[in-house]
């Protein structure tokens, strides 16, 4: 093989390469999410606040499932256990899916997860029937993990999916 040959062939390797660091990349990102999504289960399910509130960044942001928006690790932290001493301890909390997972610069991360949620009384005493919701996280590094820096939840309307134009342009 002549010189130039070799330099096509590298050239038309390089893009190979890259993408196969970039699945390794991808597949370390992606297991960091899963851990993550883990630990949160895990601490929901024993409700574990202690646990929880290790997944937080000092300056957390949580947007609730009704609209409240809680700032820092503290209130983020307060307000959760309130929530789970009133309606949530008990009530199962199962991962469904990690949807997407996009990069940001400087190592941030957005992901969503859907997540299967169990019946449970609001502190008004309506009952709730079992419910999935989609939750939008951004993830900063921290350590060899990462970490939530803002948090959203939101309950997903079923019937209002079959609405989606673009499932109905998928199907």
């Amino acid at each position: 093989m002549d010189r130039r040959q070799t330099i096509l062939g590298l050239l038309a390797a390089g893009p190979l390469m890259t993408s196969g660091t970039g699945a390794t990349m991808l597949n370390t990102t992606a297991d960091k999410v899963q851990r993550l999504a883990d630990r949160y289960a895990d601490a929901w399910n024993a409700s574990d606040m202690d646990a929880m509130a290790k997944l937080y960044a000092g300056d957390v942001h949580w947007v609730n499932i009704v609209g409240m928006h809680w700032q820092g690790k503290a209130q983020v932290d307060q307000a959760h256990r309130a929530y789970f001493d009133i309606m949530f301890k008990g009530v199962p909390l199962t991962l469904e899916a990690i949807e997407s997972v996009v990069a940001l610069p400087g190592g941030a991360l957005v992901a969503v997860l859907r997540w299967a949620v169990g019946a449970f009384r609001t502190p008004f005493g309506q009952q709730m029937p079992p419910s999935r919701d989609r939750m939008s996280l951004v993830l900063i590094p921290q350590a060899d993990e990462i970490v939530i820096a803002h948090g959203s939840n939101v309950q997903i309307d079923e019937q209002a999916q079959n609405s989606d134009p673009i499932r109905q342009k998928q199907r």
